[in-house]
């Protein structure tokens, strides 16, 4: 489709979303399954074969449950359905507490079957709810007031729920850095294994980017990949047997508890090997407006494995709400897209001309202080407390309110922040960071907004940069600052390998950076690596983000970090954070109490 629009630097002459993007599509590996399973998926799912799909016609508790569950499997969101929701209903006399089951309970189960029939041969008569509702009005009106008149709020009445199926680490970071209307769950590094091989050509689960296909850096970026891979695949078992040596089964343990946080040590400290190129899942739930938001900054990017996925949710996504993803698709879309496009380009072109880039000479590789106060609300004090009295009798204006509050001595403005923070523990209890936590201090403390510089593992900034009420942005992944690992790994039989692996990392990474893009580079960067980024976050936000990421289950290296976050909030503003609860009590076992929590409740259930 012919397309004119003249931007300063990157233009097109077709709509972005209708290019050939077939060169950086992903592998995958479509699950196989039966003519019986397929009628059982059909209703619930978009489609049955592709690497995108929506999620329709199921109740939102079984969606989110879903979705949890489908977070710590190895296998796609459409077999977690069939094994744990459908074929326990569909086939209840093949389920393994059938015989344990007394006669009534086995009636109701079988009743429960037929009622599945039911609704299975009612969807195949009528063609699901398009066959029974006319919803081409619908979409008619939103097609007019949407597409037509602009009216956005529209669409943010409209949810779906969208999976991702074989996305690399590093288009899963740019999606789940969106931060209005989505909720993304990922596909767990920290309780799941990578180590399995596509069953079409046994390769491991892995992006080559399609910048480097058909270049004399594609082998050599396999090469790397599976030398990475491998080392996993080695470490699997061999790591676990020495978690275990380490940490031996406690008095108080199940056997459960004991195997589930050991086996989660295990994936917690061999997930630095993985480079962002490893493949994921993702569910997605989000309004349509979110969607048309994430399919523009995907098609703007000058990555091409974004813009891939862009188009592909586009077109997943035109079948199950066409009318609300149009925008995307035409000359209004294309405009964001490529304005997107023109500010990366333009960036590049800035970073070159007034930046001085730090030597190789000039980076500290053993700099272990994880961040810095860069800059933080002056008189915080004052900006909460008279943000707190707004809502009070008083006809005051909120500059009158600072000048009031600031008249108040700095002794009393501290014991007015401790009587507002002391809410959070009723009757004077101790405070408990399990529980108090989720009273959250009031919105006033969003009036002080501090900004850190931040270095840390990428895998821990994957963990963090999840948290969407703030502003936060990284460099490009690189491995100039060196790598960092736990001081398991570091005393384990595998560290030489370890070590001789990611070194090898470096020479690609650069020659790729150089001679390709610093982009297309990230996908050979394991997240051992440090990066660096900054966080501009409300004091609301901090002890929020505080009080739950130094929780005993945490990582310890992004327990760390948030602990050395807190530190400078207090030093710099004492009275604002005075209530902030941070644990800083050493775990070696960072699920082993949670495990074994988890493992009573099954117990009493």
């Amino acid at each position: 489709m012919a397309f004119k629009n003249e931007r300063r630097i990157v233009n097109s002459d077709v709509l972005p979303i209708h290019a050939d993007l077939e060169k950086f599509a992903p592998v995958y590996s479509p699950e196989t399954f039966t003519d019986d399973e397929l009628r059982y998926l059909r209703p619930f799912f978009s489609n049955t074969d592709r690497s995108v799909f929506v999620v329709t016609g199921l109740p939102e508790e079984v969606i989110g449950a879903l979705s949890s569950r489908y977070s710590r499997a190895p296998s796609g969101m459409r077999r977690v359905f069939l094994r744990e929701y459908i074929l326990p209903i569909a086939k209840p006399e093949e389920q393994n507490d059938w015989n344990d089951l007394d006669e009534g309970e086995q009636r109701e189960r079988l009743h429960t079957k037929l009622e599945l029939e039911t609704f299975l041969a009612y969807h195949e008569k009528h063609g699901g709810i398009e066959g029974l509702v006319n919803t081409e009005r619908g979409r008619r009106f939103f097609t007019k007031w949407l597409a037509e008149f602009g009216d956005d709020s529209i669409a943010e009445l409209s949810n779906a729920h969208v999976c991702l199926e074989g996305v690399s680490n590093v288009v899963a970071n740019r999606l789940e850095s969106q931060r209005i209307g989505i909720s993304p769950l990922e596909k767990s590094t920290r309780y799941v294994s990578f180590r399995d091989r596509r069953p079409t050509d046994g390769t491991y689960q892995y992006v080559v980017p399609g910048e480097l296909k058909g270049t004399v850096y594609e082998a050599w970026f396999t090469a790397m990949m599976d030398q990475l891979f491998d080392l996993y695949d080695r470490m699997h078992e061999g790591y676990l047997d020495y978690t275990k040596t380490l940490y031996p089964k406690g008095d108080n343990e199940t056997d459960i508890s004991f195997k589930r946080s050991r086996s989660a040590k295990r994936f917690d400290d061999i997930r630095d090997l993985l480079p962002f190129a490893t493949q994921t899942n993702i569910a997605f739930n989000g309004n349509a407006r979110s969607y048309e938001h994430m399919i523009n900054r995907l098609m703007g990017s000058d990555l091409g494995e974004d813009r891939w996925w862009g188009q592909q949710i586009a077109q997943e996504l035109e079948r199950v709400m066409p009318s609300l993803v149009e925008r995307p698709q035409n000359e209004r879309g294309a405009r964001v897209q490529l304005y997107m496009r023109n500010l990366v380009e333009l960036r590049r072109r800035l970073t070159e001309r007034y930046m001085r880039p730090k030597d190789a000479s000039e980076v500290d590789q053993n700099q272990r202080t994880w961040s810095k106060l860069v800059d933080c609300t002056p008189d915080s004090d004052i900006a909460v407390i008279a943000s707190f009295l707004q809502q009070g009798d008083h006809n005051l204006d909120i500059d009158e309110l600072i000048e009031q509050v600031r008249a108040i001595s700095k002794a009393e403005r501290a014991e007015i922040l401790r009587q507002i923070l002391a809410e959070r523990q009723p009757e004077g209890n101790e405070p408990k960071r399990e529980t108090d936590r989720f009273l959250k201090p009031p919105r006033a403390f969003e009036a002080v907004v501090l900004k850190f510089a931040v270095r840390g593992r990428g895998g821990d900034y994957r963990d963090l940069h999840r948290h969407r009420q703030l502003t936060q942005d990284r460099h490009v992944l690189t491995t100039a600052f060196g790598y960092d690992l736990e001081a398991d790994v570091l005393s384990s039989p595998f560290i030489e390998d370890i070590e001789e692996t990611l070194e090898t990392v470096c020479e690609l990474r650069d020659e790729i950076a150089r001679e390709i893009s610093p982009k297309v580079a990230e996908y050979c960067v394991p997240f051992a690596f440090i990066q660096n980024w900054y966080i501009q976050i409300t004091a609301r936000e901090l002890y929020w983000i505080v009080e739950l990421r130094t929780g005993p289950q945490g990582r310890r290296h992004y327990r760390e970090i948030v602990a050395h976050l807190a530190d400078q909030a207090i030093r710099e503003a004492p009275s604002v954070f005075q209530g902030m609860i941070v644990d800083r009590n050493v775990y070696g076992l960072a699920r082993r109490e949670s495990e074994l929590r988890a493992d009573k409740r099954r117990q009493k259930t």
